[in-house]
């Protein structure tokens, strides 16, 4: 998927603010830099796992969850405990924990993207 970085904060981790599925995100970039206004192609990592009603819901839901960037998303797959989610044109793999609703294929989705890491692909 593409994201615009739009600034960068050296450190380790490196930090960057970009531009992901038209949403902002404060995220590590791990890999080779890019320069502030460039877009790169990367693969999207939520490292921590979505818990249902807390950092994954139903669009209507999305008011009920935690503080937050929220990406909109589809399910692709879901194959315990792994969440495969389209965002945009790329797809995510995320660890759920399943809850009270079913999320077949095709089911769309809010995630709240805290802690997102960035790795360029060079593509």
């Amino acid at each position: 998927m593409q994201a615009l970085v739009v600034a960068v904060h050296p450190g380790a981790p490196t930090m960057v603010d970009a531009v992901v599925a038209g949403v902002r995100l404060h995220a590590e970039w791990v890999g080779p830099l890019v320069p502030p206004g460039s877009f790169s192609d990367v693969e999207l990592d939520i490292d921590d796992p979505l818990v249902w009603g807390d950092r994954i819901a139903l669009p209507d839901g999305a008011s009920s969850l935690r503080d937050g960037p929220l990406l909109r998303g589809t399910v692709e797959a879901y194959e315990e405990p792994v969440l495969t989610l389209r965002i945009t044109e790329g797809l995510v793999m995320v660890e759920f924990e399943p809850g009270p609703v079913d999320v077949p294929p095709g089911t769309a989705v809010v995630v709240v993207a805290e802690h997102p890491r960035l790795f360029p692909t060079g593509i």
